[in-house]
């Protein structure tokens, strides 16, 4: 299986056809306030692993490789996405052609605005406990925070 991530500004899946839709895609410096954004997900499954059910995180990390906390419900938590996850074709009878490519899925993961401090960042994609994709971006300093 392989993985491909990208940032976007604004993402979203059409269900009926698997595929994303995406604005303001493939950034890598921000800020220094960091707006709504989105993460794209692409995925290529070997027909091997079809209908077999994989385990998923999606985190984000600091450049010191701690995960970024956040509060909800008045406690603090890693920045975590996580499920499962299964490739269904739904044809069975597809071409000789269509069987020797890879399945390819998608996801689209919309972030609200983040205060992060100025730094690099790393959103890291597990599959079954294993590294399948990265992207890091930076967030800039406010260049007015050092004249107050």
């Amino acid at each position: 299986m392989q993985g491909f991530l990208v940032l976007c500004d604004s993402a979203s899946t059409d269900r009926a056809t698997g595929k994303i839709s995406m604005l303001g895609a493939g950034w890598s410096l921000t800020g220094p306030e960091l707006p709504s954004t989105a993460i794209a997900g692409f995925l290529r499954v070997p027909w091997n692993e079809a209908r077999t059910d994989h385990t998923f995180t999606l985190g984000l990390a600091g450049e010191d490789g701690e995960p970024v906390m956040v509060s909800a419900a008045g406690r603090e938590r890693p920045l975590r996405f996580s499920g499962q996850l299964a490739v269904n074709p739904a044809d069975t009878e597809l071409d000789e052609l269509a069987r020797s490519l890879d399945i390819h899925s998608s996801f689209a993961i919309s972030v609200h605005s983040l205060s992060l401090a100025p730094g690099r960042y790393t959103w890291a994609l597990e599959v079954d406990g294993e590294d399948l994709a990265s992207v890091t971006f930076g967030v800039r300093a406010d260049p007015d925070a050092d004249a107050e």
